[in-house]
């Protein structure tokens, strides 16, 4: 064994103690001297009486400092609780004073401490989180819910205790229970014999694991109860209904608030109640559960016709934003949660799985009591301000600001649109482990799905949120196609370069990948002569896109309005436009092409990067886009290249516009119209093109709706003398 003696030598440097420097002494001891039983008397006392020193809070002197005193508080006294001969009782309970006028003390709280109890308190309250026979002491608080919720089952497990000490320990718990709840319960009886309840004994009537009938955002819905709670003014009920998050189904929370009230109130008029009070608590069920299995069913993507109500989400449009709100929206829509959610990062959208989702009720803890300062003692001064615009790390340290000029004003809606997909891929990542394939959900979940599903409007261009019942199947128009009026081989070349498009995965790809894989085809021709009219049949009063109806895809038509005008902002909306299109396979459309693609000059800085966005990102686009034009002399030269198919519209001749005049007459109810082929063939021989045509018999059609007529020539050629549209002659 090592002697002290043969251990390595330390070097010891100067030690200093505040009780030498007190009295003007130091303690200097030579370097590289060894420590040895005759030299440990040389070392400072600091630290070397191996004992335990207690400490004590003293009286407050300032706000920031604890006073501490070496002599025990004379005033502080041990907890009864911790001492043996309080331990020594099967229950303890804790008495306050009152403060309703009542009685001058008030139990307040049971702890049990039989060992003889818990066994069977672990067998009543199966089921529940906090109970094991393991635990020291099982404390019960006031007004003793677990206890009330399960008081039939307590009551037959005291009796069928054949031990005479256990038995004795359970009827002392019962006897002391009784004295608290006997009351309570006949109340409650009574007022559930009225069909009323108050606001205390609220507790009473809502237990975990309930299922709730309540209203959500206008729709009658089921929800299961987690827990409830009293807060500051109203009592607060925490449930859980089924949602889709755009990955999995799993459960959503939801809080109501019942907000205090005086005297009684009938059940049914509370915000949520527990569905068995509900006079037709069985339909309702089967009701919503159908509704459910139409939830499940619109999961993932879906191109939809939606009539009803919807809650549109704000849209940006310039310098203006457009708040929150609720409009009829009647057109097709596009259910599609993943995108919503992807487009809309500051909404909750994370779903609980459902074997992680606990509705066990769980024993009331006792709260640590918040302290409370005083009031004479004094306010510490409140922390300087921070600056405006300080940013903090993920520990609360502030952040160095950006070197100026390191952020560019013009590439603020990339950084944006960047930051948004990080926080995307970090949000979503864990469900990127999810199998892919339809979701399929258990029976008891379906009268529990949400009555909402997240989506697009094409019509409104907004994100919004549908009603499952008013979500339909489009009934499609076959006839939209063939109405087109085109010259021989212009349908099947479009059609045929449309369908290629989007059945093939596996494409042609450039030399530098990613790039020249989506289809561009540019409509050009004077107005009217039907190159909208290949987006837009000739229907009146609702236009159909002929190729995206016969390929059963969603059109999304772009506008000016909804791109902006500067560079920066139409790089973030058209990157997103391009997105959204490329993930529903949707075929785009952008009418009046050289808003945004006109030649650039030298002098048009602001223009020339507006092409250049559109130029860059239509190489990249995957998707099918259709461009329209009338002034083709005026678009950028370098476009040319980015054009995959390029038709030229003429005017339409005599045989085209009897064709116009047929179909969108055909679009009218027979009982509307008083036209027969002579009329048309007269009204062909005026040289008109297709928009022209359809204002015409729009304005005609309201004149002899006035009438209370059909439409007639005479109405027609009231028409044509007044707006003078078109010239007479054939062509």
């Amino acid at each position: 064994m090592e002697t002290p003696s043969e251990r390595a030598d330390f070097d010891v440097k100067s030690i200093s103690s505040s009780a030498s420097e007190e009295n003007g002494h130091t303690i200097d001891v030579v370097a590289s001297l060894p420590i040895r039983k005759d030299t440990k008397e040389e070392l400072s006392p600091v630290g070397m009486n191996c004992d335990v020193k207690n400490l004590w809070e003293g009286e407050q002197k300032c706000t920031c400092c604890t006073n501490w005193v070496e002599e025990y508080p004379e005033d502080v006294k041990p907890n009864p609780e911790e001492t043996e001969a309080v331990q020594r009782y099967a229950l303890v309970v804790r008495n306050k004073k009152g403060h309703s006028g009542g009685k001058a003390m008030v139990v307040n709280s049971i702890v049990v401490q039989s060992p003889l109890l818990k066994p069977l308190l672990e067998e009543v309250f199966e089921g529940y989180e906090g109970i094991t026979a393991g635990l020291k002491k099982v404390i019960f608080t006031k007004p003793f819910a677990p206890f009330f919720y399960r008081w039939g089952k307590f009551k037959q497990a005291v009796e069928a205790v054949e031990d005479p000490a256990t038995q004795a320990h359970a009827q002392l718990l019962y006897d002391v229970l009784s004295k608290e709840l006997d009351d309570t319960i006949s109340t409650w009886q009574d007022q559930l014999s009225h069909g009323v309840i108050t606001f205390n004994y609220l507790w009473t009537l809502f237990k975990p694991g309930d299922i709730l009938y309540c209203r959500f955002r206008g729709e009658e819905m089921l929800m299961k109860l987690q827990k409830t709670e009293y807060e500051s003014g109203g009592f607060s009920l925490y449930a859980k209904y089924v949602d889709w998050s755009g990955y999995t189904f799993g459960y959503a929370s939801h809080q109501f608030m019942l907000y205090s009230y005086d005297g009684t109130r009938p059940i049914t008029d509370l915000d949520a109640y527990p569905i068995q009070y509900h006079s037709e608590a069985g339909a309702i069920e089967s009701r919503l559960a159908a509704r459910g299995k139409r939830f499940e069913q619109l999961q993932g993507f879906h191109y939809k016709l939606y009539k009803g109500l919807a809650e549109l989400v704000p849209a940006v449009f310039g310098n203006r934003v457009v708040p929150v709100r609720e409009r009829t929206v009647d057109g097709r829509v596009i259910i599609h949660a993943e995108m919503y959610n992807r487009f809309n990062p500051g909404e909750p959208c994370g779903v609980e799985a459902f074997d992680s989702t606990s509705f066990a009720p769980s024993l009331p803890t006792e709260k640590e009591p918040q302290h409370v300062p005083n009031p004479f003692m004094g306010t510490p001064p409140p922390p300087p301000p921070m600056p405006p615009g300080m940013r903090f790390n993920h520990m609360g340290m502030p952040l160095p600001p950006p070197l100026p000029g390191s952020l560019p004003d013009a590439r603020q809606g990339t950084v944006q649109r960047r930051s948004r997909k990080r926080r995307y891929v970090r949000r979503f990542s864990w469900e990127a482990n999810y199998i892919k394939g339809p979701k399929r959900l258990s029976e008891e979940y379906y009268a529990l799905c949400s009555p909402i599903v997240k989506g697009y409007s094409l019509k409104t261009k907004n994100w919004a949120k549908f009603q499952v019942d008013n979500v339909h199947e489009i009934v499609w128009d076959d006839r939209a196609f063939d109405s087109l009026v085109l010259p021989p081989g212009y349908k099947d070349l479009i059609l045929s370069f449309t369908k290629s498009q989007n059945s093939t995965e596996e494409q042609f790809d450039d030399v530098i990948e990613g790039k020249g894989q989506g289809i561009v085809m540019l409509l050009n021709g004077e107005p009217g002569v039907g190159k909208t009219l290949t987006a837009e049949s000739g229907g009146f009063p609702l236009y159909i896109f002929p190729v995206a109806e016969h390929m059963r895809v969603p059109l999304y038509s772009m506008s000016a309005a909804q791109l902006g005008v500067d560079s920066a902002s139409v790089e973030q909306t058209l990157g997103d436009i391009l997105e959204m299109v490329t993930k529903w396979k949707a075929i785009l459309l952008l009418d009046e092409t050289e808003v945004f693609l006109e030649q650039r000059t030298i002098d048009g800085l602001e223009r020339n990067k507006l092409v250049s966005i559109f130029l860059r990102m239509l190489e990249y686009y995957r998707g099918v886009l259709f461009l329209t034009t009338n002034r083709i002399s005026t678009l950028d030269k370098a476009l040319d290249s980015r054009i995959h198919l390029k038709i030229s519209y003429p005017e339409l001749d005599r045989t085209a516009r009897l064709r116009v005049w047929w179909n969108l007459i055909e679009m009218l109810p027979p009982s509307f119209v008083g036209l027969d082929s002579e009329d048309l063939d007269m009204l062909a021989e005026r040289k008109m093109n297709g928009r022209e045509i359809k204002n015409v018999i729009k304005a005609a059609q309201l004149l002899a709706s006035g009438q209370d007529r059909p439409l007639c020539l005479e109405h027609i050629d009231t028409v044509l003398r007044i707006t003078q549209i078109g010239d007479e002659g054939s062509i």
